[in-house]
């Protein structure tokens, strides 16, 4: 048995027990295909009796106070998104006590990671990083969600991380039924004023179903009969339907998907150990076998691939690291496209190769130490084309760079094939070494360290402080991009505005009535959506208010150039 499956049973404690203990008598009625499935599925994760009440009140709350934060005039693109992933964390962690569960520390590590990079929604204002924020936050809290045991995240492999996010999602979408299947269909075993209080809820609730059409019909029909009852009727109820509905519906979701994770969260969501089937009263061991391949088929298609990768870098040598003498040699080439030519197509072959080689080395059989040297001086060429082939991407991107001006999707394909290239040499450095579980935990930190990086390197504030740059630097009068520029976010706003007064005229002015515009001095914004890049903009705007509007004409209007 592996380590994994050992630690997950030492993990389940007293949940683990329950699951064993269940049958026929715990209150659970296998009534239709759907209800046997969710009662299956319960049993499969169980939830502490004393946890089952507490699990749907906070549910509730999670959703009440969901609604009240994401209902923000700009969205939930800031300090009210934040504050409820970190509202879910502390909801979880008190569960987790109340049940009396033990909570390794790493599960709790990972939820306050999740909530740090939450809180970059509250810093930068990018849409890609907030992007990037809520994606890592997603990838934690199912890692701490997944396994009860302690310290799984370093021995696991990549699969592993992507199961542990594909259940967790699954258990955010669905868990929130079994919760309903565990206080509609569990009776409790011994008579109580709690258990009474509960039955006499449930039939209070019942009866206003029942009166509620009943009720509607008859005042329909009071209301035709007299004027002035329909008029007091009417102004009783005067409602926004549509409000109360967006109300009910963003309500509902967060509070499903807030009871979801937390019960999933209590279980864990990793699947149940399959250790043995009972068949005809005798017990056989069940451990499904890894697939495998031969040294022969695995070097074949990685020498095939190797020759591939090594006829392109040689027929495309000159076209690949030509830069400015082939542009100027070739004819009809232009600097586009010498840059953009295959370039998305060598990203994602630099990308696709990773997991290739992964599954070349989890299905390799190696029976003899001359198996593994030969896979991995294969592995290693490919390695090496690989990087070459990811120089000459940098490379255009360049001398795009260089000719045309830095954008968001440059910046990001950069960084991503600065991060690939990063992963291609971990890995030779792991899984070549015969250290392969080693290389999914250095490849989860290094890309959540990127994107830490990147909130504290600033994109949007790079990408305009190098187009300024290089409109400055060039020899020839270079094209500033006025309508990309007033496409970024909040973040590149002060050094928009302290580069102005070295942009062309005809450049300040509708630069200008943008800031304006889009960040006026006067605006009032909900604290819910407050983010410090925001409210820095804002300021920047603020005090430079003055200069920006003698840039513009009455009523914002752009002046002729040389005006300002």
């Amino acid at each position: 048995m592996s380590d994994d499956a050992v630690s997950g049973q030492a993990g389940r404690g007293p949940i683990e027990d329950e699951r064993v203990g269940h049958g026929t008598s715990d209150g659970y009625s296998d009534s239709g295909v759907i209800g046997q499935a969710l009662v299956g599925a319960a049993r499969l994760y169980p939830v502490p009796r004393a946890s089952v009440a507490a699990l749907l009140v906070a549910g509730v709350v999670l959703g009440a106070v969901g609604d009240a934060l994401l209902r923000a005039p700009d969205g939930p693109v800031g300090l009210n998104l934040s504050l409820w992933v970190a509202s879910v964390a502390v909801a979880a962690l008190a569960l987790h006590r109340r049940a009396a569960l033990a909570l390794d520390r790493e599960r709790v590590a990972w939820l306050v990671i999740g909530v740090l990079f939450a809180a970059g929604l509250t810093w930068r204002d990018a849409p890609p990083l907030k992007l990037l924020a809520l994606g890592c936050a997603t990838l934690t809290f199912a890692l701490a969600a997944h396994c009860l045991a302690a310290a799984w995240v370093r021995r696991a492999g990549v699969l592993r991380y992507a199961g542990a996010l594909a259940l967790g999602a699954l258990h955010a979408w669905t868990a929130a039924a079994l919760a309903l299947v565990d206080a509609t269909r569990s009776t409790p075993r011994v008579e109580t004023g709690r258990g009474a209080g509960w039955r006499r809820a449930a039939a209070l609730a019942r009866g206003l179903v029942i009166a509620t059409p009943l009720v509607a019909v008859f005042g329909a029909l009071f209301m035709s009969a007299d004027a002035v009852f329909e008029e007091l009727v009417a102004n009783v109820l005067r409602f926004d339907f549509e409000w109360i509905a967006s109300h009910i519906l963003l309500f509902s979701i967060l509070a499903w998907l807030s009871t979801g994770y937390l019960r999933g969260f209590l279980t864990g969501t990793e699947l149940p150990p399959l250790r043995a089937l009972w068949r005809d009263g005798a017990l056989f061991a069940f451990a499904p076998k890894r697939p495998t391949l031969g040294i022969t088929e695995v070097a074949t298609a990685l020498a095939a691939l190797d020759l591939l990768f090594l006829l392109f870098v040689i027929v495309q040598f000159r076209y690949l690291f030509g830069g400015d003498a082939l542009v100027q040699v070739t004819p009809d080439l232009t600097y586009a496209d010498y840059a953009r030519r295959g370039f998305f197509e060598l990203v994602f072959a630099v990308v696709l190769v990773v997991p290739v080689l992964l599954a070349a080395d989890w299905l390799l059989d190696r029976r003899t130490r001359r198996d593994a040297l030969v896979f991995r001086g294969l592995a290693g060429v490919q390695i090496g084309l690989v990087l070459a082939i990811t120089a000459s991407a940098l490379q255009r991107l360049r001398l795009y760079h260089a000719s045309y001006g830095l954008t968001e999707s440059r910046f990001y394909a950069m960084v991503l094939l600065i991060w690939i290239g990063a992963m291609l040499f971990w890995l030779a450095a792991t899984v070549l070494r015969g250290r392969r579980d080693a290389f999914a935990f250095g490849t989860l930190a290094s890309g959540l360290a990127t994107v830490a990086l990147l909130f504290v390197v600033n994109p949007d504030a790079v990408i305009a402080r190098a187009n300024v740059a290089r409109m400055a630097s060039a020899d020839a009068p270079v094209r500033f991009d006025v309508a990309y520029a007033t496409s970024l976010s909040a973040d590149a706003v002060p050094v928009l505005i302290d580069a102005l007064p070295a942009l062309p005229a005809d450049v300040q002015c509708p630069l200008a009535r943008h800031l304006l515009r889009r960040w006026p001095p006067d605006r009032e914004r909900s604290l819910r959506s407050w983010s410090w890049s925001a409210a820095r903009a804002s300021d920047a705007v603020r005090g430079h208010e003055a200069r920006l509007r003698s840039m513009v004409g009455p009523d914002q209007e752009c002046a002729a150039p040389g005006a300002a």
